[in-house]
């Protein structure tokens, strides 16, 4: 006999013992206390399936993000940029972008607990880091950039999510 057998027959038992002397009241409130504990336990539990529903249905569902790591794939394998200011490079960037933002998105949903991060980090953690590492450079570049002159607003933000979650999982002998 298990220890869950040998607590619950004898609660059991107790809770009927002790049911029998119940005012009708009193019943109805114990009923009342056990459906809305039910209630909220369905209810956790349902929040909890239909973020890992939400969780895969962003990772799965977005063809921009797609179309720009067929763009890129091959400059990250070989750890190259394209020449810039030529359309190859404005290729590369658009693809760039579109897997940046596309990460960027699921991290911010990681740090604000909109996403499942345990499921995202099984799915997707070799891609992120290495995107992350790839692309550092670049994104640097890109928060230093001012394009309007003094009237550019604050880019140092640029892909902070991105740049939170990929040091987080990263192994710690790359930190």
């Amino acid at each position: 006999m298990d220890i869950s057998t040998s607590l619950i027959i004898p609660a059991i038992s107790t809770v009927v013992d002790w049911s029998e002397n119940l005012l009708p009241q009193q019943a109805v409130l114990i009923t009342g206390a056990l459906a809305t504990t039910g209630w909220i336990f369905s209810a956790s539990l349902s929040r909890k399936l239909s973020r890992k529903q939400h969780t895969m249905t962003a990772l799965l569902d977005d063809a921009e993000f797609r179309k720009g790591a067929a763009i890129i794939r091959d400059y990250v394998k070989q750890n190259r940029y394209p020449i810039p200011e030529n359309d190859a490079y404005k290729n590369w960037q658009s693809g760039m972008r579109a897997c940046l933002n596309h990460y960027e998105f699921l991290c911010s949903g990681i740090l604000r607990r909109d996403f499942d991060e345990k499921l995202i980090r099984i799915n997707e953690r070799y891609n992120l880091i290495t995107i992350y590492s790839y692309a550092y450079s670049y994104i640097q570049s890109l928060r230093a950039e001012k394009p309007h002159g003094d009237l550019t607003v604050d880019r140092q933000n640029l892909y902070r999510s991105l740049e939170k979650v990929a040091r987080r999982w990263a192994p710690p002998w790359t930190r």
